[in-house]
């Protein structure tokens, strides 16, 4: 079995490098095809600082630590060889993301097959390696989110082999161990996957027990809760982003308080003696005690202590009626499985399970707790924060009336709205909406029928779609409800599901300004799972059979080969050796812009910076947004004294459009009365930077 796999990996190696390298040979304009964002020259402008020894900084100037880690370590030695040539990092690091995608695409696949379900292995690891969608968010831009990729489907792979092997005995401490270092690998990745993670550590820490999975559906409904009776509540004053660190505060206490009370009420257990009248009345004390201490907890720090600027008590209530709803529901619908005899019931007394949840606690949280308090004394060390500077930014511009980079979402509606988007920036589950969206329009098209976003016909379809797509799926979950549970609960589906449930809200529910589409990556592999799951029913079923075996392996075999050879046409059309590709972006125009009316060493901020930052190593290039600056120009822009430390580094002109730079905030406050106009630029125009105010002639 063991060569088997190892001569899949390599087939997967070999099968991604061959396209990629055709791509890393192309011409050099070609070549700035693949590197279609501006952010991933902010890691390879700060690697090649690093690896010069000009420290952990984009300019060279300020420290900073707007990146994910375990990317940057890969980008450090490729951009070493950048004092050669600054184009051969860009060709090696296309071969790096070649092979993190053959590590996804492989661990995808033993996902499946180690479920016996080799079909759907294959099916779904080519979908995910050579759909061009997903390879142009995992493999294209050189960003981190290819090692993103690779770190979470290792991840659930990790567990999955876990959860097969776990019997209750001490060599079981390994396996969490081998879970816990490939959680560490996908915190270092993005460390957004701290939802991710911290659900997987609640979920093998419960292991073997009904608690695993219960808490999960619990951490789900409080979570939603709080968000919903926050914005309930506050969605109609304007302290929406103001009561923020309220709600952050609050949803932590529920998280913890709320689940421990329920345990304490034995809300967990199952006695099936117990009558729905024992059950709801334990709902309600439980919830009645979490709410008592949660408004007692936060009448303490701000009205005792004036530790907190502010809270509202009416989201309390609200949080209370919703919880009592919910969990009563559900407690109701748990109590009449366990009457019909289908639910799990394990022994949950702190005498008997706590020693075994305390050495699995130890064996999960200790290295990865371990891992982050590490980096966050290194962030504070060398950077002066213990996260990253880029993620405070973006939340920092929800406040803003002006941004330039849009609006927070306000109201539950827009909340909505955002997580169902169509658009891939937007929205999380952009694999299912812009399908379901691609299949509405087809359908209109092919009854050649003329439509926009707002005809009854095209809304019509595209419920219609909604629907047949929810019934397929509540079919197949209903006939196959066992199966599906049990693969779902060994590979840990449900604290994957928790802990993206989090990871999604966390962006559209707290005023954070400018998601990109690499963010999603997580929500991605969610769907392909999902959706191979349901399908390996019908696609692993007939290969089982003698008679349709061959008809299901040559339809697999004929999509993989469709998907491979669609990838490798795209890759040959865009980076064509013979002079045929279209360049997307004309680096050299820009440098010959900024050379010609710049000097070798002068100061030059741009509100991006990372691309003609690398390009024109001689200049030095500071970073406007903040987003790889360091922690001293964001509080000085927080305070509105930017101009400050400008003028303290020795700003000399500033590159960028003139509605961003005068027209936006924050940048207004800046550079208002400061600029002088010297020329328009292939893309922006150049100023002249003024620390006083420019003297305006007449």
């Amino acid at each position: 079995m063991k060569k088997k796999n190892l001569l899949i990996l390599l087939l997967f190696i070999i099968i991604n490098l061959l396209p990629h390298i055709y791509a890393a040979y192309a011409p050099d304009d070609i070549l700035l095809n693949w590197y279609l964002t501006d952010d991933a020259f902010y890691y390879f402008k700060t690697a090649q600082n690093i690896a010069e020894g000009r420290g952990i900084s984009f300019d060279g100037l300020a420290p900073t630590n707007g990146f994910h880690p375990l990317w940057m370590l890969v980008c450090i030695p490729v951009f070493f060889l950048a004092r050669f040539n600054l184009y051969l990092p860009l060709r090696i690091l296309i071969i790096i993301q070649s092979l993190f995608n053959a590590g996804a695409g492989y661990f995808l696949f033993r996902i499946f097959s180690d479920e016996e379900r080799p079909l759907t292995g294959w099916l779904v690891s080519f979908f995910w390696m050579f759909f061009p969608p997903i390879h142009g968010m995992t493999t294209k831009l050189g960003l981190e989110s290819g090692i993103n990729a690779f770190s979470i489907f290792f991840l659930i792979h990790a567990i999955g082999r876990y959860s097969r092997k776990f019997d209750g005995k001490p060599r079981d401490m390994k396996g969490i161990l081998c879970v816990a270092g490939a959680s560490i690998l996908a915190l270092y990745s993005r460390l957004d996957n701290i939802f991710i993670v911290l659900m997987i550590g609640v979920w093998i820490v419960f292991l073997k027990s009904q608690l695993r999975w219960m808490a999960q559906n619990d951490f789900r409904l409080i979570f939603a809760a709080v968000i919903l009776s926050y914005f309930l509540r506050i969605q109609t004053t304007d302290n929406l982003i103001n009561f923020l660190p309220f709600a952050y505060l609050m949803t932590g206490f529920s998280l913890v308080v709320k689940p421990v009370t329920f345990y304490i009420f034995g809300l967990y257990e199952v006695d099936l003696e117990r009558t729905l009248k024992s059950v709801m009345t334990r709902v309600f004390l439980s919830v009645l005690l979490s709410s008592i201490l949660m408004a007692g907890f936060f009448f303490i720090i701000h009205d005792v202590l004036h530790l907190f600027r502010g809270y509202s008590r009416s989201v309390i209530i609200f949080d209370f009626i919703i919880t009592l709803v919910w969990m009563g529901l559900v407690r109701w619908n748990y109590w009449r499985q366990c009457q019909q005899g289908d639910c799990e019931n394990i022994e949950l007394s702190l005498k008997k399970s706590f020693p075994d949840w305390l050495k699995r606690f130890a064996a999960f949280f200790g290295p990865l707790l371990s891992a982050l308090a590490i980096y966050m004394a290194l962030n504070k060390w060398y950077a002066g924060s213990s996260m990253p500077v880029s993620g405070q930014i973006k939340r920092w511009w929800g406040k803003m009336p002006n941004s330039v980079y849009g609006q927070p979402n306000r109201i539950l509606s827009e909340v909505a709205a955002s997580i169902f988007s169509t658009n891939v920036e937007k929205g999380p589950f952009w694999l299912i909406t812009r399908s379901i969206l691609w299949i509405t329009e087809s359908i209109l098209n092919f009854l050649k029928i003329e439509y926009s976003a707002n005809d009854l016909a095209f809304k019509y379809i595209h419920w219609l779609v909604w629907v047949i797509l929810i019934s397929f799926i509540a079919t197949v979950l209903i006939r196959n409800k066992k199966k599906i549970y049990s693969m779902g609960r060994r590979i840990g589906f449900s604290p994957l599901a928790t802990g993206l449930l989090f990871h999604v809200l966390s962006y559209k529910a707290t005023g954070y300004l400018h998601t990109k589409h690499w963010y999603w990556i997580g929500e991605m592999a969610f769907v392909v799972i999902f959706f191979g799951i349901l399908l390996s029913i019908p696609i692993d079923k007939k290969f089982k059979q003698r008679k349709p075996r061959f008809v299901s392996a040559a339809l697999v075999i004929l999509a993989c080969t469709c998907l491979y050879l669609n990838l490798g046409k795209n890759i040959l059309r865009d980076f064509n050796n013979r002079g045929r590709a279209r360049s997307q972006y004309t680096v050299d125009a820009d440098e010959a812009f900024i050379r010609a009316n710049t000097e070798k060493g002068d100061m030059i901020g741009m509100t991006g910076g990372g691309l003609t930052g690398y390009f024109v190593p001689d200049r030095t290039f500071v970073n406007l947004d903040g987003l790889i600056n360091g922690v001293e120009y964001f509080t000085l822009l927080q305070d509105g004294r930017a101009e400050w430390y400008l003028e303290k580094i020795g700003l000399q002109y500033v590159y960028g459009e003139e509605l961003v730079l005068l027209d936006s905030d924050p940048y207004r406050w800046i550079f208002t009365n400061r600029l002088s106009y010297i020329a328009a630029g292939p893309y922006f125009s150049l100023y002249t930077y003024c620390p006083r105010y420019c003297e305006i002639e007449d």
